[in-house]
C-alpha cells in the first residue's frame, strides 16, 4: 500500500443494500448496535478489527477481502507486455492478484499450460470471436463467441483454436 492509501468503511452501506439488508437486521446479524453501523456506514471512526471480522463474516467474506474492499487508494496502472508464442499474439495485462492474457490466434494452434505458473488462481476463459477447445483434467468443452467458465488454474488444462479465435484468459488469486 501506497502512503496515500486510507479507508473507507462507507463500502458496508453499499453491500448491506446488496444483500437487502436493514441496518437494524445488519446490527442485529453482526451483533452491534444501529448506532455503531450508522457510524461505520457515515464514514466516521475507525471500525476495531473485531468488528471488521465480525461484519466480514456476515458478509461472508474474509476480513482482508473487506479491508481490501474499503481501501482507498490511486488507481492501478497495469504492466503490459505484448509477445508472440507458438503462433499466437498476446498482450499480458499484470496487476497484483489478476493477470489478462489477451490471445489471438488462427485455427489449429495448440497450447497446454504449464503448471509451475499456477498456484492458487482461478482461470477465467471469456471467447471474444471464433471458437477454441478447451481441455480440463479430462473432460473437453467447446467454447463459441459470448461463452465463459472458470476453473482451478492447477488443474491440467490446454486449449485448441479451432476457429480463427479472439479470447481472455484471465487468473485470479483464490481466496
Amino acid at each position: 500500500m501506497s502512503d496515500n492509501t486510507h479507508f473507507d468503511f462507507s463500502i458496508i452501506r453499499t453491500l448491506r443494500l446488496k444483500r437487502g439488508f436493514t441496518a437494524e437486521h445488519l446490527a442485529e446479524k453482526a451483533g452491534l448496535t444501529r448506532a455503531t453501523i450508522a457510524k461505520i456506514e457515515g464514514g466516521e471512526g475507525n471500525p476495531t478489527l473485531d468488528t471488521i471480522r465480525t461484519l466480514s463474516n456476515v458478509f461472508q467474506l474474509s476480513a482482508s477481502e473487506l479491508i481490501r474492499l474499503a481501501e482507498v487508494d490511486q488507481c492501478e496502472q497495469a504492466e503490459i507486455t505484448s509477445f508472440r508464442d507458438k503462433g499466437m499474439d498476446v498482450d499480458h495485462i499484470f496487476f497484483p492478484g489478476f493477470e489478462i492474457f489477451h490471445i489471438r490466434g488462427c485455427a489449429g494452434l495448440h497450447y497446454t499450460a504449464n503448471p509451475e505458473f499456477h498456484e492458487n488462481t482461478a482461470e477465467v476463459c471469456l471467447i471474444l470471436s471464433g471458437r477454441i477447445r478447451v481441455k480440463i483434467a479430462g473432460q473437453i468443452y467447446e467454447m463459441g463467441s459470448g461463452m465463459v467458465m472458470r476453473f482451478k488454474a492447477l488443474q491440467e488444462h490446454e486449449f485448441e483454436i479451432i476457429e480463427d479465435a479472439d479470447f481472455l484468459m484471465m487468473h485470479h488469486d483464490l481466496m
